[in-house]
């Protein structure tokens, strides 16, 4: 699968867990991140800078989303895939 078409199959996951996401210069000021989620008057929101590559757009999204609960969401196959796979990452990182 390509860059593109799995960075718009993670960024529909977001929707069908309504998680609102938002590509932002996170660059100006004191703080400078990838992204990340966050909770603002009750809703939970992503915001990813936009000057990543595809790649590490993707990356910051499948690391998001290893830390949320994707059973109830229809999500296809090879993306379900790569964010298990994230997650199977993640653990072994921390178990280190």
């Amino acid at each position: 699968m390509k860059d593109e078409a799995l960075l718009a199959l993670l960024e529909e996951a977001t929707e069908k867990l309504s998680i609102k996401l938002g590509y932002e210069n996170l660059r100006k000021g004191e703080v400078i991140s990838h992204g990340g989620i966050f909770v603002l008057r009750g809703e939970k929101r992503i915001l990813i800078h936009n000057g990543l590559t595809i790649k590490d757009k993707i990356e910051v999204l499948l690391d998001i989303l290893t830390g949320l609960d994707t059973e109830g969401v229809h999500l296809p196959p090879e993306v379900r895939e790569r964010i298990e796979a994230a997650r199977r990452h993640k653990h072994a990182l921390q178990a280190e």
